[in-house]
């Protein structure tokens, strides 16, 4: 009996024997450390192995790099704190309040230092206009000068040069280390891009290199990094000539503790290595991603703190290839591009790795690159759930790939800086992005966009809640609570194939939803389609995409019978709700009730007419035409009175009276923000809430000319509104056209007091030939019920207009009471209490 517990024990022992267990201490590094384990290793100890950092701050000024060999190792601390910048002495004094040190020692070789902490925060690296504390985001900055009225140079390069405003020329003793960081052509994001050269005589400042876009006026951007833009509290300057650093300290700080951040990443977890924790430690200070995992497996970080870490390209997190890497109830701040960034899988088997973020609250990224969002997915399988993500530059969420998973998150206060971006974004030019997805039960608000016009910074702005754009396909969209969004809650940009029901999208600036699609000589569609077709091709046919929906479909055939591409979308069981009069309840561009479905909806505008932008009319009012234009008394060659350009693409093209008519030179200008010629017609009177019928006649030169027409009222200086576009195509035959449209009511947002007179605006699209127009008549026509005219369309037939009954939604508060109205259309409660970080 005793020699079988003898066998028995002999067996166990390995599983029983003690974890080992080493401290990081000031006599034993955390390099040693892991060598100690790594020793331990090699001479037999198997067990799972724990190195457990001290309480307090720790310098690290070398990466942990974990292989293979570090595998089951567990990386701890209790209120233990990893800096990966070294602390700068040797100070003296400058200038007035500046210091300086030498650091030429402390850099690693050929290191730029793109961060500073003064006592744990990161300082303004030298910059004019000078960092506006009291208006962080939306001050602080210079704009790209406007050209003259003739245009841009000739043979100007958009995206290597731009002009200053003469109160922006600056003098620098070496240019070439300035640079310069702008929110290029459309705002999308920031670039930050070297200095060749500023002219002070001409104003031309010019790039090293081309930017990523071109480079517009009104473009708001800042220079950093020159000493001579040194000079105001907690701005710095490094000087890579002579190895000196400048700082001014912030005010009461006499003698503060002052870093700079030379680590590259904390923790480098390589190929093979497996059973990796990182649980319980701050993480501070570093120019790199804080953590990486790279062809890892089963590993977890863990109620983390990383926070100030990264430059441009640094994250908190990056995730790629590998096996169930788990980033679990940390939190990241204040990185320098993403939160958190996970990829990985094979779109082909549509096997993933599985890795998952989640209870994580991640706020205040992009500190550097305006690109960056709170988490990136990419590849197949990939989750992100229960975290708060919030205050970013643009994306809460930015994905591409198959089967990913966003749900039960909180996010808001997003696109603060940018436009035409989402909380939560997709795209699909590849034809099978992001088929096999899901956006469920996520909470979003306060999505905010910022716009770059000739008066300044416009925000809220365009921009999105959810975001399917680019012909995203496949995705379900299925109780999200979407509201207070700049633009609308859902901006399904051509997507395909998508399933979105049981919503909630409310408040939206413009609408609350949109289907925006493509047709077969949208550019977009013409430009991507062979993109596509190679995407479609790469996987059809494949065992673990026959079941994928939509996949029976080749885009070469996406165009349908009616000219339309946007198919197979299914919008129902959604409450659609406003409180504000004249805010749309949905819109939709070159999309077919034939092909789309939208049905069973909730829409409520607060006991406000529902409106749709069909602006079908009745018959004309009786009395005489506003405006009766045949242009027979119209001197040749010269432009009828009230007539002129909205804008011109160049000096030559000319808007005159010939042959009876009113003829116009189309023509494609070199701003590429506005090159068309635009022209419109005598100001006529504004009646608010009437409706207007335009009949026109119409010939081109060309055998066919894109024109677009529409109702416009604008007062300088004060702004712009417009009608909705009617599309038309005109041929070398006189074609009579007809378009309606509705002014806003008075009590209508969008309604300005300066509208006082509204015009008839014609768009020309092509970049050759002549337009001819004749026998303009404008009348005031009796105006339809807008959803009544959006349920002839055949959209929403058996949805309704009610009160949604929500619990207190001027409190945030979206569920439903019992006896709401929308449960009866097939509307099931979503379950509010399950969103967010959950409890312990």
């Amino acid at each position: 009996m005793l020699r079988r517990l003898l066998f028995l024990f002999a067996l166990l022992a390995p599983a029983l024997s003690p974890a080992l267990e080493v401290r990081v201490s000031p006599a034993l590094p955390l390099s040693q450390a892991l060598q100690q384990v790594r020793e331990a290793r090699k001479a037999g100890d198997l067990s799972p192995a724990t190195i457990v950092l001290p309480e307090g701050a720790t310098e690290l000024l070398q990466p942990v790099i974990l292989e293979a060999q570090d595998s089951n190792l567990t990386i701890t601390g209790t209120k233990s704190m990893l800096i990966g910048a070294p602390k700068v002495t040797g100070w003296e004094k400058h200038e007035g309040q500046i210091i300086k040190a030498d650091v030429s020692k402390l850099l690693p070789k050929g290191f730029r230092p793109r961060q500073l902490l003064c006592d744990g925060e990161r300082q303004i690296l030298a910059r004019y206009p000078n960092f506006n504390a009291n208006d962080p985001l939306y001050g602080g900055w210079a704009f790209v000068a406007p050209f003259p009225p003739a245009g841009a140079p000739e043979g100007h390069l958009w995206k290597r040069t731009l002009y200053v405003k003469p109160e922006d020329v600056r003098t620098w003793a070496h240019p070439e280390d300035v640079e310069l960081d702008i929110f290029a052509q459309y705002g999308w994001w920031n670039f930050i891009e070297p200095v060749a050269s500023l002219d002070p005589q001409t104003r031309l400042l010019t790039l090293k290199k081309d930017c990523g876009y071109d480079l517009h006026p009104h473009n708001r951007y800042h220079f950093q990094n020159a000493l001579e833009e040194l000079d105001a509290q907690g701005e710095w300057f490094y000087d890579k000539h002579n190895g000196m650093l400048y700082f001014w300290p912030p005010a009461g700080k006499d003698m503060p503790e002052i870093r700079l951040p030379v680590l590259e990443s904390f923790f480098k977890v390589k190929p093979g290595a497996k059973d990796i924790v990182i649980r319980g430690l701050t993480l501070t200070g570093c120019s790199g991603s804080a953590i990486t995992f790279e062809r890892a497996e089963d590993c977890l970080v863990e109620k983390c703190v990383i926070t100030k870490v990264g430059d441009f390209h640094g994250s908190g997190i990056g995730v790629s290839d590998g096996k169930n890497v788990r980033i679990s109830r940390c939190e990241i701040s204040f990185t320098g591009s993403n939160g958190i960034s996970m990829s990985g899988g094979d779109r082909k088997t549509l096997t993933g790795p599985g890795h998952v973020a989640e209870d994580c609250h991640i706020h205040h990224m992009g500190v550097f690159n305006k690109n960056a969002c709170g988490v990136a997915l990419y590849g197949v399988d990939n989750t992100v759930r229960h975290c708060h993500i919030h205050d970013g530059p643009r994306m809460g969420v930015q994905m591409s790939g198959n089967n990913l998973v966003v749900e039960y998150n909180h996010l808001h206060h997003l696109c603060l800086e940018t436009q035409d971006g989402g909380a939560i974004y997709t795209g699909g030019r590849d034809w099978i992005s992001s088929r096999g997805s899901k956006w469920r039960y996520n909470m979003i608000h306060d999505i905010i966009g910022c716009g770059q016009e000739s008066a300044g910074l416009k925000h809220p702005w365009f921009t999105f809640g959810l975001y399917p754009d680019d012909n995203t396909g496949g995705l379900d969209i299925i109780g999200n609570i979407v509201f207070r969004v700049a633009h609308t809650p859902i901006h399904m940009h051509n997507s395909r194939d998508c399933i979105v029901e049981n919503n909630i999208f409310a408040l939206g600036g413009k609408f609350q939803f949109d289907l925006h699609g493509w047709s077969k000589t949208h550019r977009f569609f013409t430009n991507h389609l062979e993109s596509m077709i190679k995407g479609y091709e790469s996987v059809a046919g494949l065992p673990a995409w026959k079941g994928m929906r939509g996949m029976d479909l080749h885009p070469k055939d996406a165009v349908r019978d009616d000219g339309t591409v946007m198919s197979g979308d299914i919008v129902r069981y959604n409450i659609m709700f406003s409180d504000t009069p004249g805010v749309k309840y949905g819109d939709v561009r070159s999309a077919s009730p034939k092909w789309n479905t939208i049905d069973y909806n909730l829409a409520w505008n607060g006991g406000h007419p529902i409106v749709t932008g069909i602006n079908e009319v009745g018959p004309d009012k009786q009395g005489p035409p506003l405006l009766n234009e045949p242009f027979n008394s119209a001197e040749p060659g010269k432009t009828p009175k009230g007539w002129g350009f909205n804008h011109r693409p160049n000096k030559d093209v000319q808007l005159v009276a010939a042959d009876g008519a009113l003829r116009v030179d189309c023509a494609l200008g070199t701003d590429p923000g506005n090159p068309k010629s635009v022209f419109h017609g005598p100001d006529i009177p504004i009646k608010p809430g009437a409706a207007y019928r335009v009949k026109l006649r119409i010939k081109s030169t060309e055998p066919t000319a894109k024109l677009s027409l529409a109702f416009a009222s604008f007062k300088n200086g004060e702004g712009y509104w417009q009608a909705g576009s009617n599309s038309i195509t005109a041929t070398n035959e006189w074609q009579e056209f007809e378009a309606t449209g509705r002014m806003l009511r008075e009590n209508e947002t969008g309604w300005k007091p300066w509208m006082k007179a509204f015009w008839l605006r014609i768009d020309c699209h092509e970049p050759k030939g002549q337009v001819f127009i004749d026998d303009v008549r404008i009348t005031e026509a009796e105006p339809l019920d807008e959803w009544a005219a959006w349920q002839n369309a055949d959209w929403d037939q058996h949805s309704i207009v009610a009160d949604p009954m929500f619990v207190d939604w001027k409190h945030d508060d979206f569920r439903l009471k019992p006896e709401s109205p929308a449960f009866k259309l097939g509307f099931k409660a979503i379950p509010v209490e399950k969103i967010g970080i959950r409890k312990e």
